[in-house]
């Protein structure tokens, strides 16, 4: 088997070279900045600039830094490019720190100390809702004291899910998820500012940390923060702390990926900046796979004035889950409903829910009103509010409530997933994917089987056969439709990232995968591909039980970015201001884009989507 596997490893690495030949002046400069890409062709539908826009045609240039290939069947395609163990350059040549993520003798080169562990309660929000839902099932028909228990008790329960609200001590003790809502109206809430470290001496800055929480579970990725101020330390490396919450079903390889500007202005406003884009990267590729564990890791960040965002992927299971940290002085020229005005991203925030949603319970309302009522989590608030009301009835009528309680139970099923869209929302029958904007969040579908093959090897046998796989596009000349709608009653905003298929992406997690081709007789890593090892999502680490040791085995799908010298394929100012209006009463807002791809992708990750006004969780990604 070993050696079977280094002649295809073998063959890969001298289809590799080929591959890269017609590109050598370009990969020369790796790993300072890669070339930028023409700008985009953009057509407004209708062309009248005074009339709202239904729609975008848009044309990425023809790749002018890669030739041709097909990335899937002669992996791993012309635009990988040779790893290079050196931290990135500015294109003039300044070295950025902290852009090195692993080295050949230290798998987590951006990990600042070790990671600790802490056993902490599994209970997720999904897991306590259903337990919720089960007692109103049994007990709605009850005597009026069992109903006064349930609205007062489990009914509240739930409601306090949904909301963040403290939760019930005695019922729902100890919940690592308290104050995390499953109804994103707290945004204005959910921004940190990096706290400076000084020198003792010399009393300058030095450093700074910021501290994070998360909670993995089901097909989600939470977080009590969704947006940094790097503001005091703009010329100093920081770093985050991470607590990451493992709960029920929800292990994963934590997975860090930062993004950075070349360009250092932070008052320029967004949409210039991003033709300025710079490198991104896996900071870490971490197992943690016990349920009912936090894992503490702090993670190193390069220079704030190049901070753009940070993304937690859950390869696992993307989509959906994923969760982003980004930079809250960052400035759109418009504000949070479209119009003109210079506005930082934590500013849009409070212009939509107001400065401060929990402030009180009119102020809460107020700003989940603003979340449209088809998401599953928003119909379930009602659902749970008008019970509530007619269980403290004193003609309450069980045949009455009965409707009621059974939607509690399809709605929730509902919330499970973001990859199937909620009722009463119609995929397009012309569109690749159907997107819908809710909640703070977005949701897709699409009208024909987007799954792959599989690898039909080992435990991993499901990867590439996950749902939203956008098995058709390969080599560029894909024409790619998106119908986008909007359930919120706040404008949403459309961007399609490229991760390196434009201008180039590497490796740099060698020991990623417990496969990882090495050439026996010069210990040297021939070709670091995920081949589907039978070990991989089992154990995290089958060699030895320090989950520090430097052979952890966490793995991404296929392979891992290590760095990715990003584009946008859709979205200021490549691709046009595709801005998908609120609803109006029943009606959703819409628009169509259409891009025509004229480069290939990266190996690792096809499609990136997602809502730059609100971004947090707003992000549907495609394999």
């Amino acid at each position: 088997m070993r050696k079977i596997q280094v002649t295809l490893a073998r063959t890969l690495a001298a289809a590799l070279v080929l591959g890269l030949a017609a590109s050598a002046s370009v990969m020369a400069q790796h790993p300072q900045a890669q070339p930028l890409p023409p700008m985009n062709t953009n057509v407004r539908i209708p062309a009248d600039p005074n009339l709202p826009a239904t729609g975008f045609d848009i044309t990425t240039p023809e790749n002018p830094i890669f030739a041709p290939s097909n990335v899937f069947t002669d992996p791993p395609g012309s635009n990988f490019l040779p790893t290079v163990y050196e931290n990135y350059r500015l294109p003039n040549g300044t070295e950025l720190p902290n852009t090195l993520p692993s080295t050949p003798d230290g798998a987590y080169n951006l990990h600042d100390g070790p990671v600790s562990v802490k056993s902490i309660r599994r209970d997720s929000p999904n897991s306590d809702l259903l337990v919720q839902i089960e007692a109103i099932e049994r007990f709605f028909r009850s005597g009026e004291v069992r109903r006064n228990e349930l609205s007062r008790i489990y009914v509240q329960n739930a409601i306090d899910i949904l909301e963040g609200n403290k939760l019930h001590r005695q019922t729902l003790p100890d919940r690592a998820y308290e104050g995390m809502p499953l109804l994103h109206y707290n945004g204005p809430l959910k921004r940190k500012v990096v706290m400076p470290i000084y020198d003792p001496q010399t009393k300058q800055v030095v450093g700074g940390n910021v501290d994070v929480n998360l909670i993995y579970f089901g097909e989600n990725i939470e977080s009590d923060t969704a947006m940094i101020d790097p503001s005091l330390v703009l010329d100093v490396p920081w770093t985050i702390t991470y607590h990451v919450n493992i709960l029920k079903n929800g292990i994963d390889d934590f997975s860090p990926f930062v993004m950075y500007f070349d360009n250092d202005n932070q008052s320029t406003p967004l949409p210039v900046r991003a033709a300025s884009a710079g490198i991104a990267m896996d900071t870490s590729f971490f197992p943690m796979l016990v349920e009912g564990t936090r894992y503490t890791v702090k993670v190193k960040q390069s220079l704030g004035k190049h901070w753009s965002l940070a993304y937690h992927w859950g390869w696992r299971i993307h989509p959906p889950r994923v969760q982003v940290l980004e930079n809250s002085t960052k400035i759109f020229p418009v504000n949070a409903f479209g119009q003109p005005g210079r506005t930082t991203l934590y500013e849009m925030e409070k212009q939509v829910f107001g400065a401060n949603p929990r402030k009180n319970q009119a102020a809460k309302e107020k700003a989940i009103g603003m979340i449209g009522d088809v998401a599953p989590a928003k119909r379930m608030w009602n659902l749970l509010r008008e019970l509530k009301s007619m269980l403290r009835s004193h003609d309450y009528d069980a045949d009455v409530a009965a409707p009621l309680v059974a939607d509690l139970r399809t709605t929730y099923l509902e919330l499970l997933t973001r990859r199937k869209l909620p009722r009463g929302v119609e995929v397009d029958p012309d569109a690749t994917l159907t997107m819908l904007y809710v909640n703070n969040t977005i949701y897709g579908e699409s009208p024909r089987n987007v799954s792959g093959e599989g690898s039909g090897l080992g435990a991993e046998s499901f990867k590439g056969v996950m749902e939203n796989t956008l098995v058709d596009w390969n080599t560029r000349g894909f024409d790619y439709k998106v119908k986008l709608l909007n359930a919120d009653k706040f404008p949403h905003m459309y961007v399609n990232v490229d991760f390196g298929g434009t201008r180039g992406w590497e490796n740099h997690f060698q020991f990623t995968d417990p496969t990882t081709v090495i050439d026996e007789e010069t210990g040297e890593t021939i070709f670091p591909m995920d081949r589907g090892g039978t070990d991989e999502h089992l154990e995290a680490n089958p060699r030895s039980p320090d989950i520090n040791s430097s052979l952890q085995l966490g793995s991404g799908c296929f392979f891992t970015f290590g760095r990715t010298h990003y584009w946008l394929n859709a979205g200021p100012p490549v691709g046009a201001f595709t801005m998908v209006m609120p609803a109006q009463g029943d009606q959703l807002g819409s628009l169509d884009v259409s891009i025509r791809l004229n480069h290939e992708p990266s190996i690792r990750l096809r499609m990136y989507q997602f809502d730059p006004f609100h971004h947090d969780v707003a992000v549907f990604s495609l394999h």
